[in-house]
């Protein structure tokens, strides 16, 4: 019979700063408030039919079909795949992936701002026709029409204008 004894030659794993192979750490808690992480964790769950604690190609799917209320391009799909590195997208990493979305977004303020530039009557509003043209023509993620027929169905306009504090909102929790 063998014995099982440690293997004296192998190396032991070195203790020296450096030396070992660390990844890359993601402080995703302090990107996002906690209202966000909290609604993220919601929407995992539901997602996670299996209880498996990860979701896949087919609930990432599902999600984005509700949330756009129309079905993701299978490049979204396959660039938001591709963003997880083969790895089981567990709640840290579904997390990691949206607060990198979430980040690259204006704070509503900074929004409000640029769209009081457009609010020629002075009473926090913008002409939505205006607002069309330069959200279809101008700068560098421009929107379709069905997209800003999408945002005016949610904010609806009045007298031809849309209140900027709910467009500036709608479009940080986007």
């Amino acid at each position: 019979m063998a014995s099982i004894r440690p293997n004296r030659s192998a190396k032991k794993p070195s203790n020296k700063p450096g030396s070992a192979k660390k990844r890359p750490t993601s402080n995703v808690f302090s990107v996002l408030e906690q209202h966000q992480v909290a609604e993220l964790r919601e929407l995992f769950n539901l997602l996670d039919t299996s209880h498996a604690g990860v979701v896949g190609r087919e609930e990432l799917r599902d999600m984005l079909t509700v949330w756009y209320e129309r079905a993701p391009t299978e490049q979204l799909l396959d660039e938001l795949m591709a963003e997880a590195r083969g790895l089981p997208l567990n709640f840290t990493l579904f997390l990691t992936l949206f607060a990198q979305k979430l980040r690259d977004t204006d704070p509503p303020e900074v929004l409000q701002n640029a769209f009081r530039c457009f609010d020629s009557n002075g009473d926090g509003t913008v002409d939505a026709e205006e607002l069309r043209l330069w959200l279809t023509t101008k700068g560098d993620q421009r929107l379709t029409d069905v997209q800003v027929d999408e945002i005016f169905c949610r904010l609806v306009p009045e007298n031809g204008r849309v209140k900027y504090d709910a467009l500036a909102n709608l479009f940080h929790d986007c």
